[in-house]
């Protein structure tokens, strides 16, 4: 072998194998790197499941709270109705205990004023012989009578 030919045969071996070499680590090197992807691949697809799921979750969660809160408003609505009308029965009510407790002082004064009428002419009566007789028999018929 000549010398020239020795000199570029070594270094070319060494440097066939040295490339060999990282031709073998960078088919490792890729067969980790896909072996790794379909592991994200794979935990990607798990959590976009999941997320999937929460969100079908938070949105039948919204629509039973909306639901919900419709309920809610038609009951309110409901309530304010009846309380109208009970605050417009309770109006109606107190103006006629106020016709009637006026009506019934209204009596009240009247029969006042009739029963001292009533015992003016009686006590003026009384003094009178006749009435003092007639009075004392009825009040031996009925004791009840006595008194006045």
């Amino acid at each position: 072998m000549n010398m020239p030919a020795l000199l570029t045969t070594k270094p070319l071996l060494w440097a066939i194998g040295i490339l060999s070499l990282a031709v073998i680590a960078l088919a490792v090197c890729l067969v980790v790197v896909r072996a790794s992807a379909r592991a994200d691949a794979a935990t990607y697809e798990g959590v976009v499941a999941a997320c999937t799921a929460q969100k079908s979750g938070a949105t039948t969660r919204v629509a039973e709270l909306a639901s919900a809160n419709a309920g809610y408003a038609r009951t309110v609505a409901v309530l304010q109705a009846e309380l109208l009308a009970a605050q417009a029965q309770a109006l109606t009510l107190k103006r006629q205990s106020d016709g009637a407790v006026a009506a019934a002082q209204a009596r009240e004064a009247d029969a006042n004023t009739t029963l001292k009428q009533f015992m003016n002419r009686y006590a003026g009566q009384a003094r009178e012989t006749r009435c003092a007789l007639a009075l004392t028999e009825v009040e031996a018929s009925c004791p009840a009578f006595s008194g006045y």
